[in-house]
């Protein structure tokens, strides 16, 4: 019983840490779904480019890719969100 409860507990900190370094702002493998929100907004300086999840996803988003390779998520609705793609898509990119 021991063994399974440690095998288990294993398994989700593998799981879990799978999950962290391949989405550390939520964003999963490129063009996925995100898992939720970040919490704050990112400098529209640092985007690079951004994407919105597909149709499938549970989760609305734009997934916005830094210069350093971070994808973060966004709740398409947020005002930091629009200002971003309104920057973006202003200066001829995205």
């Amino acid at each position: 019983m021991k063994t399974s409860t440690a095998a288990l507990a294993v398994l989700l900190m593998a799981v879990l840490c799978y999950q962290v370094s391949s989405s550390p702002w939520g964003a999963n493998v490129p063009g996925s779904c995100c898992l939720r929100y970040a919490t704050k907004a990112v400098p529209a300086s640092r985007v690079v480019t951004y994407e919105h999840t597909s149709s499938h996803c549970d989760l609305p988003a734009v997934i916005f890719i830094t210069g350093l390779g971070k994808r973060v998520c966004g709740k398409p609705d947020d005002k930091w969100v629009q200002d971003i793609l309104n920057h973006h898509d202003s200066a001829g990119s995205g």
